[in-house]
């Protein structure tokens, strides 16, 4: 097996009474981009902090291409870390403000400018090295501290919720930059976001966290189809939750969801799910139209449900107080655990979580 980029074996961390990470076991495997994500106060970010080498944790070991970094200060971890904030130096030149984690590792200054130069065009930024941050726009800040963190050709690449402060347009584009740079590059990436459609879009690996606890790993396109249990499920962005005749609960997606007249031939499999629903309202958004339903489900709760009509349809979307039917067809159905509980409420020291 190939030793993976980093590795946190049984990573606890406490701050007092509050535990920010508990007995994590995680692999971050080499050339890949990995993806921390969960709600504000799981512990992504304090994950994040300890493979940097910012914070040291209770308990547990962390290990770099196979070598314990665990007490090993951020400066001799060789790592690039973009923060939320981008902490560029306003005195600085951006070719400067590029170069200077090369100049803190005292590389001869005609590679430094060498080097700067190429990540200055890695990133689309190479015509303005001159300039000063305050003379860029967020996004063009957030590219020349990327730019700044691959110049050292770090082992790792660590970013911390690097897109929270741009325009939704802008994450879009800065998204599929930060893919493009770790594509052409190889590096090894591990970034935390709190947003699912950032996690989708980006990651070769995913890890959802919860409480600090890792709930769930693996690759967008095997998480996203089976979630493990409803937190997963509802933070991935299920809408549909219903208890089958057997007892246990199913996550169905809007899309999923076929709306027919009350008196439609049934055409599908035998085991999908039938259930008889009353319209309750009806949202017109273009593409779509959602259909929000009361339904009694298969174990006898009644449970509102939201279903996603396409307008091109030839059948028309139902008005609000028609009868119909909804089928959920079973393989569309993601089988859910019982979700583990969560921790006892606290709060998580600031710049902690």
């Amino acid at each position: 097996m190939t030793t993976p980029a980093a590795e946190l074996v049984g990573v606890t961390q406490r701050f007092g009474s509050f535990t920010a990470v508990d007995a994590v076991d995680l692999r971050i495997p080499r050339g890949r981009l990995t993806t921390l994500l969960g709600p504000s106060g799981c512990g992504k970010t304090t994950t994040l902090r300890m493979l940097a080498g910012y914070a040291t944790p209770t308990s547990g070991r962390i290990l770099i291409d196979g070598q314990d970094a665990t007490r090993t200060p951020p400066e001799k971890r060789d790592l690039g870390m973009v923060f939320q904030s981008y902490a560029l130096f306003p005195h600085l030149t951006v070719a400067d403000n590029v170069a200077y984690g090369l100049t803190m590792r005292k590389v001869p200054a005609p590679e430094r400018r060498r080097r700067a130069a190429e990540a200055l065009e890695l990133v689309g930024l190479g015509h303005l090295g001159d300039r000063r941050p305050k003379q860029l726009s967020g996004g063009q800040q957030q590219r020349v501290a990327l730019a700044r963190a691959v110049a050292v050709r770090p082992r790792l690449l660590l970013l911390d919720e690097p897109l929270s402060n741009l325009d939704a347009r802008l994450r879009v584009q800065m998204r599929a930059e930060i893919r493009r740079i770790q594509s052409e590059t190889g590096l090894t990436v591990v970034l935390v976001t709190h947003d699912q459609d950032e996690a989708l879009e980006m990651s070769d690996e995913m890890v959802l966290m919860r409480a600090g606890k890792v709930v769930q790993s693996g690759a967008p396109r095997d998480v996203f189809p089976a979630p493990a249990d409803r937190f997963v499920a509802e933070f991935l962005g299920y809408e549909n939750f219903l208890t089958l005749a057997d007892g246990r609960e199913a996550a169905v997606r809007p899309e999923h969801l076929r709306v027919v007249t009350a008196d439609a031939p049934l055409d599908g499999r035998v085991d999908d799910v039938v259930l008889d629903a009353v319209v309750r309202d009806v949202a017109y958004r273009g593409v779509d139209v959602l259909v929000t339903l009361d339904a009694t489900d298969p174990a006898g709760t009644a449970v509102r449900l939201v279903a996603d009509h396409r307008a091109e349809d030839e059948t028309p979307a139902p008005s609000p107080g028609a009868r119909v039917r909804l089928v959920a067809p079973r393989a569309r159905l993601a089988l859910l655990t019982p979700a583990a509980p969560a921790a006892a409420p606290a709060t998580a020291p600031e710049g902690n979580r």
